[in-house]
């Protein structure tokens, strides 16, 4: 995986000259005041891999770019940033130049594995800054969703299941529109119209026209039914006579009019949803006003994919910028208004399926009136039935027509009551003339059974084959709905499996920071409708109340904070493929002061394997940092600002111990003893966090101000409870406790009036004192804590178990 080896930045934000820094691969520690440019190695690292700075790239910063140059720079100097990486062939130097009056930038690598590599590591956590920490945490629960849908590609995934649920739920739409049900009743009801009773089987029915035709003395083979047409030809063939046609045309448009309700049903249906999805946008005048947006933004994406414009400026304003900052722009800007375009999309889904089922009902009617008998004047009374039914259904037209942009809400379409009468009346009406036209021959046996085997046989075929075509698209629809509920299931324990490993880390980094406290179990939970996962919430179990969200109910801002920390370095562990660094811009701003030093130790303890930078303007958290890190081979960097270099790197600051060395050394007396005072009081409180060795209460501000006395006083009672007699018996604490003067005060004075004697008996003391609680190994170099106590073996140790002390709890 991908570390950086080296950086190099010239006339790019603070810096006027130039910037260097090798690392190495190795981690840095960065402190600089505010406003002398140390987040400039940030923002350099954002350009290169995002081809921006996000906290630059509003509309009020102005054009892309113009933020990042040096102020100073001139009008034929470039804007550079070099990148030197461990692996050498992604080595590559940003420059941002200007062209005319124009910004453009360029990259001098142009080998595909620095384009893949790059488009690759768009995806991963690189970069926290202290204002990006809780938008997480604090986002609702479809943006959640979202955001870890992208980073782990759950999004393709989402869209093969819902192309599964669509075919899916399509099959089950077509069986339903089909109506077998109410068709096999329709046909079954004439068989036994003609037969007089109902036909279950081939066998039956052969048996049945069997009987018939021997009634009338005639003898057929009748094995098949295929050889129904030589019986028919053998009891008489009908003529081609008006009745016969006006017969035919009312029994097929009687077995029309069968599916009719069915599709008055589904339109009904339709347009109630198109209208609740239209009337949903219409009425919510933000959502309203994005869609017009997202519109105008799709368009002009489509105009610039297409090169209709070929200039380097805004089709629409003509304000002059490159096409690819405008594309970039564009796709950013539609993307944060995925949701209001996924709602749009479900507009247009809803609106086809209205005009589909609108279609499908006028189809039925209008294949009727095409008929040439219906222009016979005996039907007269069926073709005006037919006209209103069809005239009904036009009401449906109107609503297709209304556009959103209008504002106004979908009228309201009365439903097909009136219509569902008129199918009644028209359906009665083909039924009696039939019976009239059959009553009429009914003096003709040979016509009259001819018609009714006729009729029998077409009922019977249309059954056999709706059975056939049914029984394909159920088993269709059955086979559909188990591979989705098989690949439901499979994604909703791969989603499952990969929250509980997600949150399992995210619980345990807040731990971490936060050891004793009553948050626990922290879990991201998947948020359900029906099928479909709609949204990812945070849960939590807090003092005596259980599954608890959102976080910002009970957390403080510093524990919010942490819960960022968490979940981001959790996504690195995670996500991060490519990528083995991350840079932590002033992230602790917010931190009190335990939180401040668990992170340090999280940092180093448990993301050793990571190049971290790590950037600081906290003079006290830079010292504790820095003492951490002194033999892990951290780069330790001071960012320092001038008029005539810019940013630049200065002396690193030293740390109070070393302020306090070089002091005794040189001779410094000047405010030493005090330097020494803050020295110990800092241990001591970090040596009573480590051994949990209890205080009375205090406020924070009071909290901050304990003294020495009163600590030592608290961690001889801890070590005598505890038993732990090597120390107790160590005479360096006694010598400490017994220099009362420490405790007060209103002595701090004294402290600064101390002879230098003095002062280097105080500190050796200190020092001495130091080397008793903290182990001094290099590599381990932690307080004795009860983090690594030995229950079994009754020891309290360091990290690394080379510095222990009997405990017993």
């Amino acid at each position: 995986m991908t570390k950086i080896r080296s950086i190099s930045i010239s006339g790019f934000r603070g810096v006027r000259k130039t910037l260097s820094l090798q690392p190495n691969a190795n981690s840095c520690l960065v402190y600089g005041d505010n406003g002398t440019g140390k987040t400039t190695l940030a923002d350099a690292i954002e350009w290169l891999y995002f081809d921006k700075v996000k906290h630059l790239s509003s509309e009020e910063v102005g054009k892309k770019g113009e933020g990042l140059r040096n102020i100073h720079l001139g009008d034929a100097a470039d804007a550079e940033v070099n990148v030197e990486f461990s692996d050498s062939k992604l080595n590559c130097t940003k420059v941002l130049e200007m062209d005319g009056d124009k910004l453009q930038s360029s990259i001098s690598n142009k080998s595909t594995e620095l384009v893949e590599y790059l488009q690759f590591s768009e995806q991963e956590n690189l970069l926290l800054r202290y204002s990006e920490l809780v938008s997480f945490v604090l986002s609702t629960k479809g943006e959640k969703l979202r955001t870890l849908s992208e980073i782990i590609g759950f999004g393709d995934i989402t869209k093969t299941r819902d192309i599964l649920q669509k075919v899916y739920r399509q099959l089950s739409r077509d069986i339903k529109a089909s109506n077998f049900e109410n068709q096999i009743n329709h046909y079954q009801s004439q068989i036994i119209d003609q037969l007089g009773e109902n036909v279950t089987s081939d066998k039956q029915f052969l048996s049945v026209v069997g009987k018939l035709i021997s009634e009338l003395g005639i003898e057929a083979p009748l094995k098949t039914l295929d050889d129904i047409d030589g019986v028919l030809e053998k009891v008489k063939k009908p003529d081609d006579s008006g009745e016969q046609k006006r017969e035919t045309f009312l029994a097929n448009l009687s077995d029309r009019l069968v599916n009719v309700p069915v599709s008055f049903d589904q339109l009904e249906e339709c347009y109630s949803a198109y209208k609740g999805k239209f009337d949903g946008i219409v009425q919510d005048i933000g959502k309203l006003k994005k869609l017009e947006l997202e519109r105008l933004l799709t368009a002009g994406n489509d105009v610039l994919a297409k090169d209709v414009h070929e200039e380097e400026s805004c089709p629409l304003c003509l304000v002059e910028q490159s096409t690819d900052d405008l594309k970039s722009a564009l796709e950013l800007r539609i993307k944060d208004l995925e949701a209001v375009r996924l709602e749009n999309k479900e507009l247009k889904d809803a609106k086809s399926e209205y005009q589909n089922a609108l279609e499908a009902a006028r189809r039925v009617l209008t294949a009727a009136t095409i008929d040439p008998q219906c222009l016979e004047d005996e039907n007269e009374k069926h073709k005006k039935l037919l006209e209103k039914l069809l005239s009904g259904i036009a009401k449906f037209d109107g609503p297709l027509k209304s556009s959103i942009v209008d504002g106004k809400e979908l009228e309201v379409v009365a439903a097909l009551d009136t219509e569902r009468t008129l199918l009644e009346s028209l359906d009665e009406l083909c039924k009696k003339d039939v019976k009239q036209l059959r009553a009429a021959k009914k003096n003709d046996p040979k016509w009259d059974a001819h018609s009714k085997i006729s009729i029998a046989t077409n009922a019977y075929q249309q059954i056999r084959k709706m059975a056939v075509v049914q029984q394909k698209i159920e088993l269709q629809r059955d086979a559909m709905e188990d591979v989705f509920r098989k690949f439901l299931d499979v994604q909703k324990q791969a989603m499952q499996s990969f929250l509980l490993t997600y949150s399992t880390r995210i619980d345990q980094i807040y731990q971490f920071l936060n050891p004793g406290e009553r948050v626990e179990n922290i879990r991201l939970v998947p948020i359900e409708k029906g099928d479909d996962l709609v949204g990812l919430t945070i849960e939590y179990d807090f003092l005596h109340a259980k599954a608890v969200s959102p976080p910002q109910k009970y957390l403080s801002e510093s524990h919010l904070n942490c819960l960022g920390i968490a979940v981001f370095l959790a996504s690195v562990e995670a996500f991060n493929k490519k990528n083995k660094f991350i840079m932590l811009d002033d992230v602790i701003s917010s931190f009190d002061t335990d939180h401040r030093k668990r992170f340090s130790d999280l940092i180093v303890e448990e993301f050793d394997k990571y190049q971290v930078f790590l950037f600081t303007h906290e003079q006290a958290w830079f010292d504790i940092v820095k003492n951490r890190v002194k033999s892990k081979g951290w780069n330790v960097l001071n960012v320092k600002y001038n008029d005539t270099e810019g940013t630049h790197f200065g002396t690193v600051p030293k740390s109070l111990k070393e302020e306090i060395q070089s002091r005794l050394s040189s001779g410094g007396e000047a405010g030493l003893g005090n330097l020494v005072r803050i020295y110990l009081e800092n241990l001591l409180k970090h040596v009573a966090q480590h051994l949990e060795v209890k205080v009375a209460y205090r406020p924070n501000d009071i909290n901050e101000d304990r003294m020495s006395a009163e600590l030592l006083s608290e961690l001889k009672s801890k070590l005598n409870k505890c038993k732990c007699t090597e120390l107790t018996s160590d005479k360096v604490i006694s010598r400490l406790s017994d220099a009362t003067f420490i405790g007060n005060k209103d002595s701090h004075d004294y402290f600064s009036g101390m002879s230098a004697g003095d002062v280097m008996a105080f500190w050796t003391d200190v020092v001495d004192f130091e080397k008793i609680v903290r182990c001094g190994d290099d590599k381990c170099v932690e307080l004795i804590s009860l983090r690594y106590h030995d229950p079994v073996e009754k020891k309290i140790r360091c990290k690394c178990g080379k510095l222990s002390y009997s405990w017993t709890k």
